[in-house]
C-alpha cells in the first residue's frame, strides 16, 4: 500500500538524515578508532551506486506529483506562473534528465551491501521502486480527492528536499554527481510543501495503493473458531471468480448455516455479536428464498462451491464443549462483512448483466386437448421489478454492509512527524555511531 511504502522511505531516509561523517561511514579516514578500510576508486564507486539508488527516489518523487496534479505544459518560459507543483515537477524532471548515473538495476535493489549507509539508501531505493506500483493502483488524480492528492504532493515534496539536503553532505565523496538545479529544486520543494492547503493532511491516502493478490490458506486446519476463520476466507479468496447461479446458491447455504451455528454457540460469550450473527443468518434464509428459482451457467464457482461446503461441513461438526474466544470471534466477523460485501457485488452484477435469470412458470390456453388448461412451460426471464422484486432490495438493505468512513492509519502522522523533525535538524546532533 502507498502507506507501508512511504513509510520504509521515509524510515530510511530519516536514518540518512541523521547521519554525519559521510567519508569515514565509506571507510574512509576518520578518527582513530575508525581506520581506512577503502581506497579513493572504491569510495568514488560507492558514491555512484547511491547516485543510482538516489535517482530512483528522484523518479518516485516526480511520479507522485504527475499522477497526483493535473497535467500542464511544464515547458512555459514562464515560470513566474507555474503554481508550485508545476514548478516542482518542472525541476525534477531537469534533474532526472540531466542524471548521468541512470536507474537502480534489479541486481542492486535486491542485493546486501557492505556498509550500512549504503545499504540504508538501497532500503531506500527498494521502497520507492515498490511505491511505483501504488500509481496505477488508485493513488492518482482521478480517484483520489483533492486533500489527498495534496497530501501526496506534500511527501513528494518533503522526500525532495531530503535528498537535496543530503546531496549536500555528501559533496566531499570521492566523484560525487551533484543535482542539476540542485538549490532551484530544493527551494521548489520547500514552496510546494509550504503552500496554502498542504498542510491540512489527508493521511487516508495510506490506505489506497496496489495489494498483493489474495492467496488460499494451505497451512493445517486450526482446531475450533480458528479453523472456521480459515475456511471463510479461502472462501472469499475464491469468490474472486464470479460463480455460476447454483454455486452461489451453495454459498448463501454455507452462509446461514455458519451463521446460525455460530450465532447459537456464541450467545454465552459476546451477546452482540450473537444477535449480529442471527440477524445474518436471517437475511440468508430470505435470500436462499428469493434465489430459489435463479438459474445461471455463466462463471466459474467450483472452488467457492467447494469451499462452502467444507466450511459448513466443519460448522456442523464444532465441538459442543469447545469455548469461543473473543478473538477469532472478531476475525469472523470482519471475514463476515467482506464475504457479505462480496456477494452482493455477485447478486447485482449477475442481475443487472443477465447473467442470472428467473425461472417463471407461464401457463397456457390450448383447443387441441381434452382441456383448455396444458402443462406449465417454463421461461427464463431478466431479473427485474416486474417478476422479482424483492431480491434486490434484499440484498441493498440487508445484505450489503454499510459503507464506514475511512480511518488513516494509526501511524501515519508519527511517521511524517518524525521524518520532518530529522529533515529540519540542525548541527549538533551527531546521529548514530559509524558502527551502525
Amino acid at each position: 500500500m502507498y502507506g507501508e511504502n512511504t513509510a520504509l522511505l521515509r524510515t530510511a531516509l530519516t536514518t540518512l538524515l541523521r547521519q554525519h561523517r559521510i567519508q569515514q561511514r565509506l571507510g574512509g579516514k576518520g578518527i582513530h578508532t575508525v581506520p581506512e578500510t577503502t581506497t579513493v576508486v572504491e569510495r568514488e564507486e560507492l558514491g555512484h551506486q547511491i547516485a543510482r539508488f538516489r535517482h530512483t527516489v528522484l523518479a518516485w518523487c516526480l511520479q507522485a506529483a504527475n499522477a497526483t496534479s493535473p497535467s500542464t505544459d511544464l515547458e512555459d518560459p514562464s515560470h513566474q506562473t507555474r503554481r508550485p507543483v508545476e514548478d516542482l515537477r518542472y525541476r525534477l524532471t531537469v534533474a532526472i534528465e540531466a542524471s548521468g548515473s541512470g536507474p537502480t538495476s534489479l541486481d542492486e535493489l535486491t542485493a546486501l551491501q557492505r556498509f550500512p549507509i549504503v545499504e540504508t539508501w538501497r532500503l531506500a531505493a527498494r521502497a520507492a521502486a515498490l511505491g511505483e506500483h501504488d500509481f496505477g493502483a488508485g493513488v492518482d488524480y482521478a480517484q483520489l480527492s483533492d486533500d489527498q492528492c495534496r497530501t501526496v504532493v506534500k511527501d513528494a515534496a518533503e522526500v525532495t528536499r531530503a535528498l537535496v539536503a543530503l546531496d549536500r553532505r555528501y559533496e566531499g565523496i570521492p566523484g560525487w554527481e551533484k543535482i542539476n538545479g540542485q538549490s532551484r529544486l530544493g527551494q521548489a520543494a520547500e514552496a510546494c510543501a509550504a503552500a496554502p492547503g498542504y498542510d491540512e493532511p489527508n493521511y487516508t491516502v495510506d490506505l489506497r495503493g496496489w495489494r498483493p493478490p489474495a492467496k488460499l490458506i494451505l497451512d493445517p486446519v486450526l482446531p475450533g473458531l480458528g479453523g472456521i476463520v480459515q475456511c471463510e476466507y479461502n472462501l472469499l479468496v475464491t469468490l474472486k471468480h464470479f460463480p455460476n447461479a447454483h454455486s452461489m446458491r451453495m454459498v448463501l447455504e454455507s452462509q446461514l448455516i455458519v451463521s446460525r451455528e455460530i450465532a447459537t454457540r456464541a450467545r454465552d460469550v459476546d451477546p452482540d455479536l450473537a444477535k449480529k450473527w442471527q440477524q445474518r443468518a436471517e437475511t440468508y434464509t430470505l435470500l436462499i428464498h428469493e434465489t430459489r428459482d435463479v438459474r445461471g451457467l455463466l462463471g466459474n464457482g467450483g472452488a467457492a462451491a467447494g469451499q462452502a461446503a467444507m466450511v459448513a461441513a466443519r460448522t456442523q461438526s464444532l465441538d459442543l464443549d469447545h469455548p469461543i474466544d473473543r478473538t477469532p470471534s472478531r476475525r469472523l466477523d470482519r471475514v463476515f462483512t467482506r464475504i457479505d460485501a462480496r456477494l452482493a457485488e455477485v447478486i447485482e452484477r449477475g442481475a443487472s448483466q443477465h447473467l442470472y435469470l428467473l425461472r417463471v412458470k407461464l401457463p397456457r390456453l390450448s383447443d387441441q386437448s381434452e382441456g383448455l388448461i396444458q402443462p406449465v412451460r417454463t421461461r427464463y426471464t431478466p431479473i427485474d421489478a416486474r417478476v422479482q422484486n424483492t431480491l434486490i432490495p434484499i440484498v441493498r438493505s440487508r445484505l450489503r454492509p454499510q459503507p464506514e468512513p475511512p480511518r488513516a492509519p494509526e501511524d501515519a502522522a508519527r511517521s511524517r512527524s518524525v521524518f520532518e523533525a530529522a529533515l529540519n535538524h540542525r548541527p549538533g546532533d551527531s546521529g548514530p555511531a559509524l558502527s551502525m
